[in-house]
């Protein structure tokens, strides 16, 4: 799951952008700047994870048993808020994807992107558990599609062209820090293994194992993406060309169906997750305006009035209809959700709670203070009005 979401929409649809405008050596550091920040937080998560017993419930869940309801909260409040805008730039995506294979829809991007949308909301309002099924699936195909992507490439990349792409070429107002924004929601998605935690048979081995594994095998197909379209493709055509991953494909279609299954599948995940994080939130009666989605429906509790909000948040998000619009927005949620998470773990780690003793021992005072300042400065340089 945690793979997945990491590789998606801003992978195929703007990755290209962000390599033409950076160079391939701006790329990669912002690459392994984006990577160190998930891996500290992922060291957070795994020693969360590890301090106590792991049932059902999710990251929030998690975070608010182990850490306590003032931090659950505070972190819950904004994770929700960035699943929910999630879910826009997912529909976007899938939304783009949809257009370019098929030019002549006669409908615009904002009207197609709301019905996209309203189909993912009615698919989880009623109940989209056959989702989870499909995963293994949907992995294969975006295996498949990254296969298509560097069997197309490599035999076009030259040392000449790469050496041309290697600085940055920044223009139009674009800068390192842009393109960071536009780049970090393509890393997030750490969370995604987390929200599975009572259908592990091992979470406590499972999750820090997992997490930190899909990190790392993210980063490497990054890494070599970037250093691949720096060498197979000019510069302008990186950054004028949304599809320039598909162009240059062996089998352009297999791209389209790795967008069309990463987008769709994160969409429905994200609308998913969200409300059932805002259930959980109203439940332990955090915040006396929340309580009333604190009532599920149904036989299995579903978080109907909770998916109403998210659908109607992400409706909000969508109407910006551009990708460019909705990453740094995204950005700066998700980094408030692991500036957070890695200020909490550095709090209960530096205060020596003894009701917080994880077995993950990658996890310490340091690696959490690290992962909260990276945040907090990554922030301040984005947008310091934010």
């Amino acid at each position: 799951p945690s793979t997945l979401t990491i590789l998606g929409v801003i992978m195929f649809l703007r990755f290209g952008q962000v390599v033409g405008e950076s160079g391939i050596q701006h790329a990669i550091f912002i690459i392994l700047c984006a990577k160190l920040i998930t891996t500290l937080t992922g060291f957070s998560i795994s020693a969360v994870a590890t301090n106590t017993r792991v049932e059902g419930g999710g990251a929030y869940f998690l975070i608010s048993r182990s850490l306590g309801v003032e931090f659950g909260g505070a972190i819950g409040i904004v994770f929700f808020l960035a699943q929910a805008i999630s879910v826009a730039m997912y529909v976007i995506g899938f939304t783009e994807a949809l257009e370019n294979l098929f030019p002549a829809l006669g409908i615009s991007s904002v009207a197609l992107g709301s019905i996209v949308n309203f189909v993912v909301f009615v698919c989880v309002f009623i109940g989209a558990g056959w989702t989870i099924k499909m995963q293994y699936g949907i992995l294969a195909i975006l295996l498949i599609s990254l296969i298509s992507f560097f069997a197309g490439a490599l035999p076009d990349a030259t040392a000449a062209r790469a050496a041309e792409n290697m600085g940055p070429g920044y223009g139009g107002g674009q800068s390192m820090f842009t393109m960071f924004a536009l780049f970090f929601p393509a890393v997030t998605g750490i969370m995604a293994g987390v929200n599975m935690s009572g259908d592990l048979a091992n979470p406590g081995r499972s999750i820090p194992k997992g997490t930190i594994l899909a990190i790392l095998f993210t980063m490497l197909i990054y890494l070599g993406m970037a250093w691949v379209l720096g060498a197979a493709v000019d510069r302008d055509e990186l950054k004028t060309n949304s599809f320039i991953v598909a162009d240059i494909a062996r089998w352009p279609l297999a791209i389209h169906a790795g967008i069309f299954a990463a987008t769709l599948s994160s969409a429905l995940g994200s609308m998913m997750g969200a409300p059932r994080i805002l259930q959980a939130l109203a439940k332990d009666r955090i915040f006396p305006s929340l309580n009333r989605f604190a009532r599920g429906g149904g036989s299995s509790d579903e978080p109907r009035r909770a998916t109403i909000l998210a659908f109607l948040i992400a409706q909000c998000a969508l109407m910006l209809g551009d990708l460019n619009a909705i990453a740094p927005i995204i950005t700066m949620f998700f980094m408030v959700t692991y500036g957070t998470i890695n200020l909490a773990c550095f709090y209960e780690s530096v205060t020596k709670n003894p009701s917080y003793r994880p077995s993950f021992k990658l996890s310490n005072r340091f690696t959490a203070l690290l992962g909260t300042i990276c945040c907090v400065v990554v922030m301040l340089l984005l947008e310091p009005l934010w």
